[in-house]
């Protein structure tokens, strides 16, 4: 039987993060009826369950080709192959475009009433073709060189990959032999109403002939998660991932560095979070808070804040204070090492090594139960904003951190 956390409000050991507009995926399948023209394919739109996303509908836009996977490349209106499997697999679009080096095919669809939503993270179904619209039989051949774009005019590169390998499923001409791949990037951006999405396939340098099909179009929605004002810190949560991540630029994050069981040492979040770990976020205004999946951790100091991930973990291999409120004042409260607790997705606690006596209170700036030190951080001659993304060049006015310590630029 398992115990409930202390008896008092949980809503920071409970309270699961939100994917963005309360979906985690929009999905792009497609279907090509009775031709090869633009015109012929429908594009369905669903989230992460595969039901429709009220309000939000998709159209492909243009089918191209051109060579290079430069954005400028010039690129000219193609049509779609037909014939033989891809008669048979009218989800797959390939486009009939020129098979020389580096050659590729580029498909824009445009989505529309898309909201609260973050592109940063996708992942394409790629299928290896034939000129005769079989599936490549042969394997370890047919490299792809992929771009994702998130406005017509290729401005903003949402995703890009080469290399990747796309006939190693391959071994007969009639088995499908599309692969699911996964694209993380470093940058994000945010989707407007209607927003563009293109995508490229290029052939690889290490290339021998092929035409890349496209199957499906998934993309990842960033987190977002509540945050609850104490007595002693402004809007505050504890937030952990499955994937490495930042957070938005209004927010910043902490880790804990070092703990004797009387006081926590907390230091600002250098770049991007570790998947799996933990770290307490707060806000100087009310509202929700927004986390991005992001390409790699870039802090890698121990942190004591374990985190449950996108799933939920069960807090039995050691002591563990959880983050909550008691009265009006949040603190890290102990949990019996004969307790069987479930801590929520996407949360964190606090692991120590021996058991905890007493609540630890949190103070940001002062010696009691949690003490904030920006010296712990280690020199890295670079410049992190509040949210723990690098920047660079002239800066605007406000506040930053650099080799561990604050910097107030006005």
């Amino acid at each position: 039987m398992k115990k409930t956390l202390l008896g008092t409000a949980l809503l920071f050991a409970l309270a699961q993060a939100l994917p963005m507009d309360a979906q985690k995926q929009v999905r792009l399948t497609f279907n090509r009826a009775g031709g090869t023209a633009v015109s012929n394919v429908t594009v369905k739109v669903t989230d992460e369950s595969g039901n429709a996303i009220n309000g939000v509908t998709a159209t492909l836009q243009s089918i191209k080709q051109g060579t290079g996977t430069d954005a400028t490349a010039t690129a000219t209106d193609v049509a779609l192959k037909s014939g033989e499997q891809l008669n048979k697999h009218p989800e797959i679009l390939c486009a009939s475009y020129s098979n020389g080096k580096n050659a590729f095919a580029e498909f824009t669809f445009k989505i529309s009433g898309l909201s609260d939503f973050s592109l940063n993270h996708s992942d394409l179904q790629i299928s290896a073709m034939n000129k005769d619209g079989k599936f490549q039989n042969s394997k370890d051949e047919r490299y792809c060189d992929v771009r994702v774009w998130g406005n017509e005019n290729k401005r903003t590169l949402i995703a890009s990959v080469d290399g990747i390998l796309a006939d190693k499923l391959g071994g007969n001409y009639e088995v499908d032999n599309t692969i699911d791949w996964e694209i993380k990037t470093t940058t994000t951006t945010q989707a407007t109403t209607d927003q563009y999405i293109v995508v490229r396939m290029a052939k690889n340098d290490r290339n021998t002939g092929c035409f890349f099909g496209l199957k499906q179009i998934t993309l990842y929605n960033g987190y977002r998660f509540a945050t609850t004002a104490t007595s002693n810190i402004d809007n505050v949560a504890t937030f952990s991932a499955s994937s490495p991540v930042t957070f938005s630029s209004d927010a910043t994050a902490y880790i804990a560095i070092n703990s004797d069981n009387k006081q926590v040492t907390l230091s600002p979040l250098n770049g991007a979070l570790a998947a799996g770990q933990g770290a307490i976020v707060s806000k100087a205004t009310t509202g929700d808070i927004y986390a991005y999946v992001s390409t790699e951790a870039t802090d890698s100091r121990n942190n004591l804040l374990v985190g449950s991930g996108d799933a939920t973990k069960e807090l039995t291999d050691g002591n563990y204070y959880i983050f909550n409120k008691q009265g009006e004042e949040a603190v890290f409260s102990p949990l019996s090492n004969t307790a069987s607790t479930t801590l929520a997705a996407n949360k964190a606690a606090l692991k120590t090594a021996t058991p905890g006596g007493q609540a630890l209170t949190l103070d940001f700036g002062s010696v009691t139960g949690i003490n904030t030190a920006t010296t712990a951080m280690p020199a890295t001659n670079a410049t992190f904003d509040l949210s723990g993304r690098k920047v660079s060049g002239k800066l605007p006015a406000g506040l930053y951190i650099k080799n561990g310590k604050k910097l107030l630029i006005k």
